[in-house]
């Protein structure tokens, strides 16, 4: 699991232990990391299964990965790994990798890459390497020049501060949320075809990194680093904190290669913060939206609601139409909500923009909502609030508290920040 950001709601039941993947399209590569790293979910199904150490990898599946999942490309040309940002220095909030292989007809290797990142590298004996890369309706060639020879791709969509949300007829997504991807030469020299652009990359110190958004396509013009960026370097050490993920990481996988529903409860209900927000992260990468959408009315703790929150705040943007689905759970027979709460949920979970925040109506409204009678938006008002706001955290609104509480808070943040006016900013 990556940097530590957004999820809702639940279709998707993991498999219980470790289970061989059905029979389905061509093998497109092979798992070489340990039991449980990859999880995939067959074109047409729901569910997902882990996948054993040494399984074949078929096109068409999708792959959820843990980080340092390593799989070999069916020709054995090329090698994709999935890397972490323990230490949350990446340029984009990525939480975790899912990609797609395809059979590779006119290339060593074919992939779609979901969100998050791949590193890509020639592992033939000699000559250059290709690989075609899809993302966002995008397809790009990358050859990579020489053995050897690796790219770093990583991809993260969210919808902009400030966008509104539209229950659309039918569940078609219109507006969509922004998509940003970079791609960084690790080692060696490579060249990128996008569309009609063909750009030679080199390694840092050289022109090493493209970048690229769906609102204004590629720059074409490569980015010279002297260096690699400490997010992208693989010999930049962990901080305590870092390590202490990554072995929750671990224990995570070691539990779900034996038991992966016990292993999954077990995290989501743990004690222990690092843990839990693993569980949390990989609830949202395996669209388990029931899970998510009680980390909006029953977290029970500062730091779960926190990051379940950012969670379900990410699962909403990584692709269109996650909007639609989830208004669509809000306000099913099974949740309850009705047309009007769920419209106040989702515009919560999309945010205000700079200049929502400079009007005291948007300040009025939040805590109007902190007293509402549910309890998913006066978690997400109470969220917002605590970031627009100096020293907002001090004022201590307790996620599942009493009506009491509630009213107690709400009065704390009037005084804070009283009707028709801003909050003070703070001191330099």
């Amino acid at each position: 699991m990556v940097r530590v950001v957004g999820a809702v709601a639940g279709l998707v039941a993991v498999a219980a232990g470790l289970s061989a993947q059905p029979e389905g399209g061509p093998v497109a590569a092979t798992a070489a990391s340990p039991a449980a790293t990859f999880s995939a979910r067959a074109p047409g199904t729901d569910l997902f299964k882990v996948v054993p150490d040494g399984a074949p990898l078929r096109a068409g599946d999708l792959l959820v990965c843990l980080p340092g999942a390593v799989a070999r490309g069916a020709n054995g040309a090329v090698t994709v790994t999935s890397l972490a940002d323990y230490d949350n220095r990446s340029p984009l909030p990525s939480l975790e990798t899912a990609f797609t292989l395809h059979e590779a007809k006119d290339a060593d290797l074919d992939v779609t890459l979901d969100r998050g990142r791949l590193d890509l590298t020639n592992a033939k004996p000699a000559g250059a390497a290709t690989v075609k890369v899809r993302f966002w309706e995008q397809v790009w060639t990358v050859t990579l020049d020489a053995p050897g020879t690796r790219v770093a791709f990583e991809l993260c969509a969210r919808w902009p501060a400030g966008a509104r949300f539209k229950a659309e007829p039918g569940g078609v997504a219109k507006a969509t949320p922004v998509a940003s991807l970079v791609c960084l030469v690790l080692k060696g020299d490579q060249t990128v075809k996008a569309g009609t652009v063909t750009v030679g990359l080199a390694a840092p110190p050289g022109p090493a990194l493209i970048e690229w958004d769906s609102v204004v396509g590629a720059d074409a013009r490569p980015r010279r680093l002297e260096k690699l960026p400490d997010w992208a370097d693989p010999d930049a050490g962990l901080s305590a904190d870092g390590k202490k993920l990554a072995a929750a990481v671990e224990k995570f996988r070691a539990g779900r290669s034996a038991d992966a529903a016990a292993t999954s409860a077990a995290f989501l209900a743990s004690a222990d913060p690092v843990e839990q927000r693993v569980g949390l992260v990989t609830a949202g990468a395996l669209d388990e939206v029931d899970a998510l959408r009680r980390e909006l009315a029953e977290a029970k703790t500062q730091e779960e609601w926190d990051f379940g929150i950012t969670v379900v705040r990410h699962w909403l943007g990584r692709c269109p139409g996650q909007d639609q689905k989830l208004y669509a759970q809000l306000t099913g027979p099974a949740r309850g909500y009705t047309p009007a709460q769920a419209r106040v949920v989702m515009q919560l979970l999309f945010g205000f923009s700079p200049e929502d925040l400079q009007q005291p109506e948007t300040f009025e409204v939040l805590i109007d909502y902190l007293t509402d009678d549910l309890p998913a938006i006066r978690n997400l008002a109470a969220w917002h609030l605590v970031r627009a706001v100096p020293g907002g955290r001090t004022i201590g609104f307790k996620p599942g508290g009493t009506k009491a509480e509630c009213e107690a808070a709400a009065a704390e943040w009037r005084r804070r920040v009283p009707p028709g006016q801003l909050p003070t900013p703070e001191k330099k």
